[in-house]
């Protein structure tokens, strides 16, 4: 009964109430990812999709391929909203595939396409997803977005830096603990 309360929440809830049903159902062992993939396809509102993708990113089981499956088609989707997208994008990071994973290398070819989207949510996570994964594969056109990309990824900080600290992620180091940037609204 109380998985069936936060699946409704997570589809039809507000934004708040999405992600606390989003953050209890990714802890629900066993849950299978189809289950709030449903509830994505049927969710009207963008906080409601955006919840379900956090939910699918979350949900860390020894077995990946339904979640990243999931995440594949999310980020492929390119008439879903780039908030969505980036989500996935940051879900492959925290599911973090291995190489040998039978999926590696849609999850790669989709972290690289990201890293040229048009959406700077997009290039945001697919940079923390590149350095979490430790693409060296990467590294060309983080360089290219460390120097030149200055927009700022909304609540968070400019899409250079996330790509300098994911440089220095693939090779090993540390980075500092930024800030985010206050917005300008």
């Amino acid at each position: 009964m109380e998985t069936k309360r936060l699946l409704e929440k997570l589809r039809h809830g507000s934004v708040s109430e999405a992600f606390e049903a989003a953050k209890s159902l990714s802890n629900i062992p066993r849950l299978p990812a189809k289950r709030i993939v449903e509830v994505l396809n049927g969710a009207k509102s963008v906080h409601n999709r955006e919840a379900a993708v956090y939910a699918i990113s979350w949900l860390l089981r020894r077995d990946r391929n339904e979640s990243l499956q999931a995440l594949l088609n999310i980020f492929n989707n390119v008439n879903e909203k780039p908030v969505v997208r980036a989500q996935a994008l940051e879900g492959f990071g925290l599911q973090r595939p291995t190489k040998r994973h039978k999926l590696w290398h849609q999850v790669e070819r989709a972290i690289l396409d990201g890293l040229e989207d048009e959406a700077v949510e997009a290039r945001f996570w697919a940079c923390y997803a590149a350095g979490t994964l430790r693409m060296k594969c990467a590294l060309p056109q983080l360089r290219e977005l460390s120097c030149n990309d200055s927009a700022v990824c909304p609540n968070w900080w400019r899409v250079s830096d996330e790509a300098a600290d994911a440089i220095e992620w693939i090779m090993g180091r540390e980075t500092e603990s930024r800030m985010p940037i206050p917005s300008s609204n």
